[in-house]
């Protein structure tokens, strides 16, 4: 698959897609910072819609002072993507599930 979309000062590349699954990378424009992402979705039967889970790897050298780049991936796309804005939207982390969680710069 070649998708690609250009956000952020960052490039983020699909790689697959599947109706559970979205496996992405992500690389800054100056290829220094390279991650792996992917959204896994388990569908829920009350409410008919789905759950998500959500994981971006750093490749290299990942600082605890990098102001939450792994949150930031993952928010950035879901913000961009509208859903943050829809009715029933819920967001679950903290610093025990999202290391950097505390310090991520990206959050409204």
């Amino acid at each position: 698959m070649n998708a690609f979309i250009v956000m952020y000062l960052s490039v983020f590349q699909l790689v697959s897609a599947t109706p559970l699954s979205i496996t992405a990378n992500h690389t800054s424009l100056d290829g220094v910072q390279s991650e792996n992402i992917t959204f896994t979705f388990i569908p829920t039967v009350l409410t008919g819609g789905c759950r998500v889970s959500a994981q971006s790897t750093s490749q290299g050298f990942t600082s605890l002072f990098d102001n939450g780049l792994n949150y930031c991936n993952l928010y950035n796309l879901v913000a961009a993507s509208g859903l943050t804005s829809e009715p029933g939207y819920m967001e679950m982390t903290n610093e025990w599930a999202c290391l950097g969680y505390r310090q991520a710069t990206c959050k409204d």
